[in-house]
């Protein structure tokens, strides 16, 4: 009878070397996969920022023109004897027509625009006055957007924004 050798060792080496190429593929693409996600944030912050600075320019604008630095009484609280009509805002060095509506206790002055910088932003601004006791109160919201905006949408629906993917959104809001 014929003996036949068997090595018991035979293969292991490329077993031994597909579990290696397995253990540096995976480390590899976990690798990968955190460079990714810390690229993602990076354009998040990126455009986080540029939001936040849109709505700052916007608060900034509103500001400026309430406390006569531009059109004299421009979001004043309509009265009697005065109204609240449109009117136009400069801002950014950019002509701004207002929106106005009104009734008997509240008048809002709403505008945009689109922020000059390296990154195309934008704001949009609503100043509020609302007759309360024997004063006015003025809330000016703005919020600002990582995308540009016009009057044929709105820069707040992230269905229309050029790239919906990274549509932020920042608002700032101030009460006097």
């Amino acid at each position: 009878m014929m003996k036949i050798k068997t090595n018991p060792q035979k293969g292991i080496a490329i077993l031994i070397a597909v579990i290696a190429v397995s253990a540096m593929l995976l480390i590899a693409l976990a690798i990968s996969d955190i460079s990714f996600k810390e690229q993602v944030l990076t354009f998040f912050g990126r455009d986080s920022k540029t939001a936040f600075y849109a709505a700052n320019s916007g608060i900034e604008c509103a500001l400026f023109h309430d406390f006569g630095g531009g059109v004299e009484g421009l979001f004043k609280f309509p009265t009697s004897t005065e109204s609240s009509l449109p009117g136009t805002v400069q801002c950014a060095n950019q002509a701004l027509q207002t929106h106005v509506s009104s009734d008997a206790n509240s008048a809002v002055t709403s505008f945009y625009f689109n922020v000059i910088s390296e990154a195309s932003s934008c704001s949009v601004v609503r100043v509020t006055k609302t007759a309360v006791g024997g004063g006015i109160q003025t809330v000016v919201e703005s919020r600002g957007y990582n995308n540009t905006c016009d009057e044929s949408r709105d820069p707040s629906d992230p269905a229309l924004s050029d790239d919906s993917a990274r549509n932020i959104e920042r608002g700032l809001r101030m009460n006097y």
